[in-house]
């Protein structure tokens, strides 16, 4: 099965908040707007626990109640025939629920897991079994059983249960409604198995011998059991033993220990005269359990070069190594009675601590392994190196502050792009993409500036000495992105994306018509850059575009003065130009001036 969708009501910060998730599911948006929650969230329910105070808003009593309800759906075969999870399931659906709430006096608060399901109700279902013994007809159908006591009734309950719908049908009714679930284990083998990967953690704890630390099971499922197997283990385990039969005297024809005697001796001499005692001590050695000896006495040293503790090494590795041990538990952890569970990766920050060419590596690891039918990866993130919103725009999900704590959660569908012939939307963001990585910058702006290319970047790049110059004033350029879409025709598909994540965004761009006449302009080829103009007036509101005539060199030079520029050049002579004007080397015209100025005040007025 998958997670579908979450519902986060009361928990921590947040107040409200409805989300879709996806086999790939990246959340953004700015800082403290609860995105570690949501996994917070996710990872205290499918893993069965019980919230803490700090859960509660204000980390204090409240009066409202705290739930998180998850829906998973495309439910497995196998799953279906389990009856622990066919009996929860509704219309093909898990749906599971965690509440928890104070009581009057706030001194305590409880906490029940729940399922919405369809369930056959019988007297004793809601009541405990003094009460219900209490009832007649109740009393009757268990004295067919001999019960006497709730130990009589638990081991024959199915049994009395198919005795009961047979033959008093009128005590039997199906409820389908949110139905408690007492123990929580049976949940725990419904839903998937949860990998969380916090932001900040102690690579100790992870390496601890402790029972339920990532490294105690990865040591005792995966690597010791090759241990074992190996000859030499035995070896040693035969050894111990026969050390251990030596010490407690039961091999009669061995040596004694050199030594020994004469060191136990001494002991025996004190005791015996303090007490005044005629006795001998002897040294006794109990059963020896190998296995726990050697899970306090492991480790993992990084070989590189100089074989180094995980505690000496950058957080980057560390970070790395808890996640390859997560992943590598995640199978046997994830394994029901033959059956393998699916499993979600809950993943915070994973660009922190790393360098960008191994941020890319990353991205193409959690992708490939929310490709498979088994896994889902849920990751917060402020980079946009591990966003790709041509390939899964839905994967995406923006958070923004409501009213009331509320949180809004921007969602993009999969079909956004328009596809008609040469023109395909995905396919030229795709493209900008490889060329363009910044592109996805535009997701973590307050306001996007979205330009056709290098050369307004580069003009752009000097905007606070432009603007002190020109005089142009109470900009908000320091809460503005400058994004590159690499090319006119990226401009459409990157102002759709922006339109559904509600992201403020100005679009300036060439008009391209040259000196094309009307009849021309009729007959450019449809992908021309002129007749982009139309698709992007189509997409973005008129008050957000400005239009450069003719091109946005024109703006630096008058018509002639670029000559015979390279257009691969006019990045890097645009920037020049603005550097010199700035310097006071070369003067622009009054009217490049003006027009220089009302672009400025658009973008960033």
């Amino acid at each position: 099965m998958k997670l579908q969708s979450l519902m986060i009501k009361n928990f921590r910060g947040i107040s409200f908040a409805e989300i879709d998730i996806d086999n790939f599911t990246t959340l953004v948006g700015p800082n403290n707007i609860g995105k570690s929650t949501i996994l917070h969230a996710l990872n205290l329910i499918l893993d069965n626990k019980k919230p803490k105070i700090e859960d509660w808003p204000g980390q204090k009593e409240s009066d409202e109640e705290m739930e998180i309800k998850c829906i998973f759906h495309k439910i497995e075969d196998w799953e279906r025939r389990k009856p622990a999870i066919s009996k929860l399931l509704h219309e093909d659906q898990l749906i599971i629920k965690m509440t928890a709430s104070w009581n009057e006096e706030k001194t305590e608060f409880v906490h029940e897991y729940s399922v919405y399901n369809s369930e056959v109700q019988y007297p004793w279902s809601e009541e405990n079994f003094s009460t219900v013994k209490k009832d007649p007809e109740v009393n009757k159908i268990f004295s067919n059983f001999n019960v006497s006591k709730k130990a009589d009734f638990d081991s024959q309950r199915e049994e009395i249960e198919a005795f009961t719908q047979e033959n008093y049908s009128d005590l039997v009714t199906t409820s389908t409604d949110w139905h408690v679930k007492r123990f929580a284990n049976s949940l725990q083998q419904a839903v998937p198995h949860v990998m969380y990967v916090p932001a900040s953690f102690k690579i100790e704890d992870e390496l601890k011998s402790t029972n339920n630390s990532p490294f105690s099971f990865l040591f005792t499922n995966k690597l010791f059991p090759h241990v074992k197997r190996d000859d030499s283990y035995q070896d040693y385990i035969d050894r111990a033993e026969h050390l251990q039969n030596k010490l407690q005297g039961k091999l009669e024809e061995e040596n004694e220990i050199e030594g020994l005697s004469d060191a136990l001796k001494q002991v025996s001499d004190t005791l015996n005269q303090v007490l005044d005692f005629d006795s001998k001590i002897k040294l006794a050695i109990g059963d020896i359990d190998i296995e726990p000896l050697f899970m306090k006495a492991a480790t993992f040293l990084v070989d590189d070069e100089i074989e180094t503790s995980l505690a000496y090494q950058g957080s980057g590795v560390q970070r790395a190594l808890a996640f390859a041990m997560l992943e590598s538990n995640a199978t046997a952890e994830a394994e029901v009675a033959g059956n393998e569970r699916s499993i979600i990766v809950l993943y915070e920050e994973p660009e922190l601590y790393i360098h960008p060419h191994l941020m890319r590596r990353l991205k193409n690891t959690l992708q490939e392994r929310s490709n498979s039918e088994k896994w889902q990866v849920i990751c917060s993130t402020h980079s946009p190196f591990l966003i790709n919103i041509a390939e899964r725009p839905e994967s995406l999900k923006l958070l923004s502050r409501g009213a009331n704590n509320q949180r809004n959660v921007h969602q993009i569908s999969e079909d956004i792009f328009e596809k008609d012939g040469e023109y395909d939307e995905r396919m030229m963001l795709r493209a900008a993409l490889d060329f363009h990585p910044t592109v996805c910058e535009s997701l973590f702006a307050k306001r996007a500036v979205i330009v056709e290319g290098d050369t307004e970047i580069a003009v752009f790049s000097r905007i606070g000495d432009l603007a002190e110059k020109l005089g142009t004033k109470e900009l908000i350029d320091k809460d503005t992105t400058l994004v590159s879409a690499g090319g006119k025709w990226t401009i459409p598909a990157l102002a759709r994306v922006l339109n559904c994540l509600n992201i403020e965004y100005r679009i300036i761009h060439d008009t391209d018509r040259k000196e094309f006449t009307d009849d021309e302009l009729e007959k450019l080829p449809a992908i021309h850059p002129y007749n982009a103009n139309k698709k992007i007036a189509s997409v973005c509101p008129n008050e957000w575009i400005y239009k450069v005539e003719d091109t946005f060199e024109h703006v630096l030079w008058e018509r002639g003065e670029t000559g015979s520029m390279k257009s691969s050049d006019k990045p890097f002579h645009s920037w020049k130009r603005i550097r010199d004007y700035l310097d006071g080397r070369v003067q622009l015209s009054e009217n490049s001036e003006k027009t220089l100025r009302e672009i400025i005040e658009f973008a960033f007025g």
